[in-house]
């Protein structure tokens, strides 16, 4: 019996031991909460932006070589010797302008001649036909003769064709990009002469991943800054996209046409840019690094409020990756401090104090 007394002791003993410690680990734990509600988080200038209203455009990025949307090769039509050359490098031209002469002499007196053949003919022909009406001659005699005058005509257009090729002129108005030639220089028929341009409209080609295609129309504005250019940037808009994707890079080429009409900009410059897919006006807007996603996959921002961290979920709206920034369409208000560096060990009600200013 006595036995059975000590063990029931015992147990007594071990149970209000147990339940003595468990308590003792509720009083640690709540005093650990109480600390971290109580520690204070220092963060940076850096680690915080501000939350404000700006213009936004959300766009495809994309960058090329602003280039003539007119580029004329004019090449020799016959083999010849060059014998005199009227323009040069640079020089703006208007349409139908001389730009050179061949030598002339065996296809001018061949002109002259077949100019000469030709009024024979046209004579022997109109006496034919008056011979034939007294009876003179045969209607066979007046299809031959008229058959002569269609055959010197055809040789007169032959020999004034071959002289007027004699002098290369300008196919329409430009600026002369390149010259190849000089007086005295023998060229084939196909040789490169001149090479004209008409920079009043440029054409920027570039090309814009695959998953951007259904979203990239014909006439979309395009925004461009210009290298080299100290007049801010240039618009044009998109005249003309790709029917296929590149199946090595799995891009499609686009087209924008750039006006130029007062010539400030020349072709061959580097431009970089963006297609303007949307514009918003006076958009709540936060950098990219404010934007986090919790383990739900709620979209929300972590902001200083009253020196404390508070939580802010939102939704998002437009990117602008030119300005880095992106569009809060609910959730913020505009003027919020936001958090920007990295969130680890943040949470909401903790307090906060910044060093230094807000990035």
């Amino acid at each position: 019996m006595k036995r059975y007394v000590i063990v029931g002791a015992v147990a007594a003993v071990v149970l209000v031991a147990l339940v003595a410690a468990r308590r003792g680990e509720r009083a640690g734990a709540a005093t650990r909460v109480s600390a971290d509600s109580g520690r204070v988080v220092e963060l940076g200038g850096s680690d915080l932006a501000r939350a404000a209203r700006v213009d936004l455009i959300a766009g495809v990025p994309v960058s090329g070589t602003l280039d003539p949307s007119v580029v004329i090769r004019i090449a020799s039509p016959i083999p010849e010797v060059v014998e005199a050359v009227f323009v040069k490098e640079g020089q703006a031209v208007q349409a139908g302008q001389a730009l050179a002469r061949f030598r002339t002499s065996a296809v001018e007196p061949a002109a002259l001649s077949a100019e000469a053949q030709r009024r024979l003919a046209a004579s022997d022909y109109e006496r034919m036909q008056n011979l034939f009406k007294e009876g003179a001659v045969s209607q066979r005699d007046v299809e031959n003769a008229e058959v002569s005058l269609r055959a010197a005509e055809s040789g007169e257009a032959l020999a004034k064709k071959k002289l007027n090729e004699s002098t290369i002129r300008a196919p329409s108005s430009g600026v002369i990009s390149q010259r190849a030639v000089d007086s005295g220089d023998r060229v084939k028929d196909g040789d490169l002469m001149f090479q004209l341009v008409n920079t009043s409209e440029l054409e920027f080609a570039a090309t814009v991943p695959s998953e951007y295609a259904g979203d990239v129309r014909v006439g979309a504005p395009v925004v461009l800054a210009v290298s080299g250019a100290t007049d801010g940037g240039v618009s044009g808009h998109v005249s003309r996209v790709n029917a296929t994707v590149d199946p090595a890079t799995r891009q499609v080429k686009i087209y924008v046409t750039v006006s130029n009409s007062a010539r400030h900009l020349v072709g061959g410059l580097y431009a970089s840019g963006r297609i303007v897919l949307r514009q918003v006006s006076g958009a709540v807007a936060v950098p990219p690094t404010a934007i986090r996603r919790d383990a739900a996959g709620k979209v929300f921002v972590l902001i200083v409020d009253h020196e404390r961290i508070a939580r802010r979920e939102v939704t998002t709206g437009a990117i602008d990756e030119q300005a880095s920034l992106v569009q809060i369409v609910s959730g913020l208000e505009g003027g919020e401090s936001v958090i920007v560096g990295p969130a680890s060990g943040l949470e909401p009600g903790q307090r906060v104090t910044v060093t230094g200013g807000e990035g």
